[in-house]
């Protein structure tokens, strides 16, 4: 089938951050008091820092021989690396957390904005912006978060980019809150996600009714077909030779183009087609679960969310991900689907010198996962 036509929706990114600016102002404009303002800015920190580092160096030369005999230097040669980083941060420490470093630089994995419950009531926000370069890939990464913790009640506001993992959404959220003890907080509310359309890939839907080489043509590239008759034994081989737009020769067979070159064409089809879908939006139930506990031999902090029921809100349909999953070939089966994140942090101390700690979070929102664990035994000398 042909990729339907989607409706003419104003980029996503410039949805999500104007509904994030949206909710940050009104948030601010709760009361003009002077004194609002001073507190919600104290103890907050604006930094900015940049770093350069060597990029990925190949243990050894790659060479390619093409059909004609030419040989070919295709080792990939990365650029350096590099990270600049822009921000304000005001989030309190658990008792558990030692500040990484004597200045902040944008680097910094504080729990408080993982969890549901931060470590002291009322405001606390992160807002930074990471322009990265890693192993020649070029990515940003972002974080605008704004939470309320009250004694009965949660609200937050985030907008995330992961770069890397190419997760990209914005939120807003509230919760009531149960305390029982000191040790578990119980939340349950409603949580609206503006994102792109994730399932959606453009390039299977084109090669359902297309052949590979039809995009090609498309971006203006061409291929003629010749044959080699080896004289001496007879065989006869054939292929296809490609030129780029311009006219120039680039590769001597369909494999070498694919390898080489084909790829990039269709990142960029996927790309034209994916910002033309403009923004969606999602409205969620949300659950979720703190438990913290905190002595100076044993500690443990674990949170969890998840997100089981979901209603598309904005946004052409037929782009939203229960359009893409849990469906058989006659289209029946559930549009519904399970998000969920958990985390958890596990320290002991025995003895004078003696330490292991466990660390392990899991993310899963739509078709993009994101986790990290760590695991270690410390032993000081005294």
């Amino acid at each position: 089938m042909n990729t339907p036509s989607p409706p003419k929706f104003k980029p996503r990114g410039y949805l999500m951050k104007k509904f994030f600016i949206l909710l940050l102002l009104l948030s601010l404009t709760v009361t003009a008091d002077a004194q609002f303002l001073k507190k919600f800015f104290q103890w907050s920190t604006i930094y900015t820092a940049g770093s350069i580092g060597q990029p990925l160096q190949e243990p050894s030369k790659e060479w390619y021989v093409a059909q004609n005999g030419e040989l070919k230097d295709v080792t990939e040669i990365y650029p350096f690396d590099y990270r600049f980083s822009i921000g304000i941060r005001k989030l309190a420490r658990f008792d558990y957390e030692k500040r990484q470093n004597i200045f902040y630089d944008g680097t910094e994995t504080n729990v408080g904005w993982k969890s549901n419950v931060g470590a002291v009531e009322g405001f606390e926000y992160v807002f930074s912006h990471d322009w990265v370069r890693q192993w020649g890939d070029e990515y940003t990464n972002q974080s605008y978060f704004l939470r309320y913790l009250g004694k009965y009640w949660i609200g937050k506001i985030q907008f995330l980019e992961v770069g890397v993992a190419d997760l990209k959404y914005a939120s807003a959220e509230v919760r009531g809150r149960l305390s029982i003890g000191k040790f578990l907080n119980l939340s349950l509310g409603t949580m609206v996600r503006t994102h792109g359309p994730y399932g959606y890939n453009p390039i299977s839907i084109y090669l359902e009714d297309n052949h590979w080489w039809d995009l090609a043509y498309e971006y203006g590239y061409t291929d003629q077909y010749y044959q080699i008759t080896d004289v001496s034994t007879g065989n006869t081989t054939s292929d296809w030779m490609w030129e780029d737009p311009e006219g120039e020769h680039i590769a001597s067979t369909d494999e070498e183009f694919r390898r080489y070159y084909y790829a990039d064409i269709v990142n960029d089809f996927n790309t034209n087609k994916l910002s033309e879908v403009g923004g969606l939006a999602t409205i969620s139930a949300v659950a979720g679960l703190d438990i913290y506990y905190y002595s100076d031999k044993f500690w443990c902090h674990a949170w969890g969310n998840i997100l089981p029921f979901h209603k598309h809100i904005l946004g052409d349909h037929i782009f939203s991900y229960g359009e893409f999953i849990s469906k058989d070939p006659e289209g029946n089966g559930s549009n519904q689907w399970i998000d969920y994140n958990v985390g958890a942090i596990i320290g002991v101390k025995v003895g004078k010198g003696f330490g292991v700690f466990i660390e392990g979070e899991y993310l899963q929102y739509w078709d993009r996962i994101m986790y990290s664990s760590k695991v270690g035994i410390n032993y000081q000398f005294k």
